[in-house]
């Protein structure tokens, strides 16, 4: 990672801890960021840092697949913060994770609202690569594109510096390679509201649609966006990813066909559906 130097000191936050918002009340001009990453890899940390929220105070949830919208204002610009730590998720099916993710980016596209960056939080904690880890780096490049991928900004957490650097530059030649070529940047995080403004900062306030926001723009289907294919290549989701107005309103309640509303399968669930499918017909 290219070290570069601290800007000039800009005025503190001015809003003590982070503050929901809704998709709603978003401006198209806030600084939009979207914050993913897998659980527990520092995402609520760094959040915190950019938000002044206390340790401890205002956790995350790492049991939902919802994309969680927060407001916070920084040197007289509103920022916002869109978080989903559902990434790699065991108790989460990540077509859920998925779609709730699609649906925001739809929902704030349609609002004329394009992204400033896509921060990606990776802990150097883990001392091996889960296929979980492979299929998220995969997804983001699938979600972001060639054209956005300089809006994304790989960042290390829970850094000890000398086993950051040999870390990153793993990542850099095998599994962010082809982000890295596209334009990306790998960014280290130390833990400090400093550090974690710096990344921001350096995003500037370039604004990019993703991908995904412009294949779904343009009445694409969610399975067969680039990323909605690499999905259903890797086999998360077997067969139907809809998109619906809300990824907040999706029932089980069986329909006339005998499916759920907001409908998609998982290979790893197939045979409970199978079974509820038994029941339900």
């Amino acid at each position: 990672m290219e070290k570069r130097s601290s800007p000039a000191p800009m005025s503190s936050v001015t809003t003590p801890t982070r503050t929901p918002v809704l998709t709603s009340e978003i401006k198209p001009d806030d600084v939009v960021i979207l914050v993913m990453g897998k659980t527990q890899s520092g995402i609520n940390n760094f959040i915190n840092q950019l938000t002044k929220s206390e340790k401890g105070t205002g956790q995350l949830s790492y049991h939902t697949e919802n994309v969680c919208a927060y407001k916070c204002y920084y040197a007289g610009q509103r920022f916002i913060f869109a978080v989903t730590s559902g990434l790699n998720n065991e108790e989460l099916l990540q077509g859920a994770v998925f779609r709730a993710v699609a649906t925001w980016l739809k929902d704030t596209y349609r609002q004329s609202i394009k992204l400033t960056g896509v921060i990606y939080t990776h802990s150097i904690t883990d001392n091996s690569m889960s296929p979980g880890d492979v299929r998220s780096f995969k997804l983001l490049y699938d979600l972001c594109g060639d054209k956005a991928a300089d809006r994304v900004r790989l960042v290390t957490t829970m850094s000890d510096e000398s086993k950051a650097v040999q870390v990153e530059e793993t990542l850099k030649r095998t599994h962010w390679q082809s982000l890295i070529k596209a334009g990306a940047r790998s960014e280290r995080f130390d833990n400090t509201s400093e550090r974690a403004w710096i990344i921001i900062e350096d995003l500037e306030n370039t604004k990019k649609a993703l991908l995904l926001q412009e294949e779904l723009d343009k009445g694409t289907r969610l399975e067969d966006t680039s990323a909605g294919k690499h999905l259903r290549q890797e086999e998360w989701v077997a067969q139907k990813l809809p998109i619906s107005a809300s990824a907040h309103h999706h029932s089980l309640i069986p329909t006339n066909s005998g499916q759920p509303e907001g409908w998609f399968e998982c290979w790893i669930w197939k045979p409970c559906l199978d079974m509820w499918r038994k029941f339900a017909n």
